[in-house]
């Protein structure tokens, strides 16, 4: 037991100097006080999380774990999962397929293809590649290459941005039936624009924790939240958090809910509330989420659809 904990510590801190690295590359170039994100904010496509009000850090048997934390996929019994989810926010239609082989004693191949398309000519574009490879039997890291397309009118830009990621699940035989402790943590973005523009990619930070009890064999309830901050750029700096549980009735069907605090609320992480199901039957997953939020609010009547195949 000792040891996975110690390779988690390990790789926790590896991620802790990395970003504090990355903060202090920062601060070096002195980037502008209003200098903007060029992204517009955007809700995972994954209807599960987003059905649990965001909660992405521990999400396992999800449509897009390579969206979520890469690490989790290591985890999967299935070797091969095919997803996609159609995405609506406002007047923005979104599209999204990820793909995952799970290979050997816990590594895991994922690539993605997501594209968000605006009013008018504007779209944003991103193609992903990932690995994940489990330490052990409790302990999974992962990493993830993204490039971005991005048009707004007569301005295009690209980049590049790398994502670690790191799972770690525990089972707890006292408690219910059966349960098992999850927790993960991510660092996103980690990169920049390769054109020349006063813009910075939104640099996150999310660590989360997630408890499966199964009350029985049939009924199993799942709690958890994450907390994450944004640094940089600082139009949109600031934390976040989501708390989502989710009730699954003999592997079948799945009611959902939860919550999403952002502390920036004029700007790219606003609150919001979210319900959601899905349903489980032999290899095919459906999965629904709907968003309710203020009436001024980016997010408000969002919803996404999210279908997968497990073989």
């Amino acid at each position: 037991m000792s040891y996975p904990i110690n390779i988690m510590k390990r790789f926790f801190s590896i991620l802790a100097t990395l970003l504090f690295m990355t903060s202090a590359a920062m601060a070096q170039e002195q980037i502008p006080v209003e200098e903007m994100s060029f992204e517009i904010p955007h809700l995972s496509p994954d209807a599960k999380v987003l059905g649990m009000g965001g909660l992405s850090m521990t999400a396992r048997s999800a449509s897009h774990a390579l969206y979520n934390n890469a690490a989790t996929a290591a985890f999967s019994h299935t070797p091969f999962l095919i997803s996609s989810s159609y995405y609506r926010q406002g007047k923005t239609d979104a599209y999204a397929v990820t793909g995952a082989f799970c290979f050997g004693n816990g590594n895991a191949l994922q690539a993605g293809w997501r594209q968000y398309l605006y009013v008018g000519d504007s779209k944003d574009t991103s193609i992903d590649l990932g690995y994940s490879r489990r330490i052990g039997q409790q302990f999974a890291i992962g990493v993830v290459g993204r490039y971005m397309h991005q048009k707004r009118e007569e301005v295009k830009v690209n980049a590049l941005a790398v994502d670690l990621s790191a799972a770690y699940e525990v089972p707890i035989r006292n408690l219910g039936s059966y349960s098992t402790l999850r927790t993960g943590l991510k660092v996103s973005n980690i990169g920049g624009y390769l054109s020349d523009v006063d813009y910075a990619l939104p640099l996150n930070v999310t660590a989360g924790v997630a408890l499966d009890m199964h009350l029985t064999d049939e009924h199993e309830i799942t709690v958890g939240t994450d907390m994450g901050y944004y640094c940089r750029p600082q139009s949109v700096r600031g934390y976040h958090m989501s708390v989502g549980a989710e009730y699954n009735l003999m592997q079948l069907i799945q009611i959902r809910g939860g919550y999403h605090y952002g502390e920036k609320e004029e700007a790219y992480c606003p609150s919001y509330a979210t319900v959601g199901a899905g349903l489980r039957f032999l290899h095919i997953r459906v999965d629904f989420a709907y968003v309710f939020a203020k009436k001024d609010n980016p997010f408000r009547d969002t919803y996404s659809l999210s279908f997968g195949l497990d073989f």
